[in-house]
């Protein structure tokens, strides 16, 4: 039997990602956090924010990006960042919203990007909305990419790689690229893309697993170009959005 249809409101939007609701927010420019364990919280940050401690969180907060920095960036020395109820503007300037390891984002808000995530090594995507990626000269224009990393979960997000406002489909929802293990993505709801989970030829995966996902039709060539890519496994609890029918190895259904 087909899976029941749900709304697009079981996903994560704009009433659940982003700062809460009156919240206020505390103006602030660039911060470069080194102490371990601390704690930012509402606050209105024009610019970006590098974490190179450990167990840093980032909470209640809005970024706006001045300039080609990344919004958020770890580095190195950073472990178990943690960024929740905050939203990302990109204003189309930096080349991605968050990236590299050793981090956990929870009910995010992220857009006006060209790419929304670059997701290293310990990085965990969870309850969020990646949308309104933006065209710039040479952008790639994924809402998530995986490349080089180890133990990754995207659960229960929302990744618009479609513009409604201008019938564009960016690159995709997700591309897998160079070496990839561990990583599992479910729940999630996915729209657009050339094809809307990009696996290049070249990948080395290991213990890669789609499953419980969701897929609308506002693609370029289909769902998964290569589905039975070595080390990759796709669950036929991958369905279309409008039917609820197994979204197939051939991604018809």
């Amino acid at each position: 039997m087909p899976t029941p249809l749900v709304p697009l409101t079981r996903w994560p939007g704009p009433a659940t990602t982003g700062v809460p609701a009156n919240t206020t927010l505390t103006s602030s420019g660039s911060l470069d956090l080194r102490r371990d364990g601390q704690v930012v919280t509402n606050l209105n940050i024009t610019g970006r924010v590098s974490v190179y401690a450990r167990n840093v969180t980032i909470r209640r907060s809005r970024i706006i990006s001045d300039g080609p920095a990344f919004p958020i960036r770890t580095f190195d020395s950073a472990v178990n960042l943690v960024i929740e109820d905050v939203e990302i503007d990109g204003r189309g300037r930096p080349p991605a919203g968050v990236c590299f390891d050793d981090y956990t984002l929870r009910r995010v808000n992220l857009h006006h990007v060209p790419e929304g995530i670059w997701l290293g090594s310990r990085t965990n995507v969870l309850d969020s909305w990646i949308h309104d990626l933006v065209r710039i000269p040479a952008s790639h224009n994924d809402c998530a990419r995986v490349a080089g990393a180890t133990d990754v979960v995207l659960r229960h997000n929302r990744l618009d790689a479609y513009r409604p406002s201008t019938s564009e489909t960016m690159n995709s929802c997700l591309t897998l690229g160079t070496a990839v293990r561990n990583l599992r993505f479910e729940e999630n709801y996915c729209n657009g893309g050339a094809y809307t989970i990009g696996i290049r030829p070249d990948l080395i995966a290991s213990a890669v697993v789609f499953r419980h996902n969701v897929f609308g039709r506002n693609y370029r060539y289909g769902i998964i170009g290569r589905p039975a890519h070595p080390g990759v496994t796709w669950e036929p609890s991958n369905v279309w959005f409008d039917n609820g029918h197994p979204v197939l190895a051939s991604g018809q259904g």
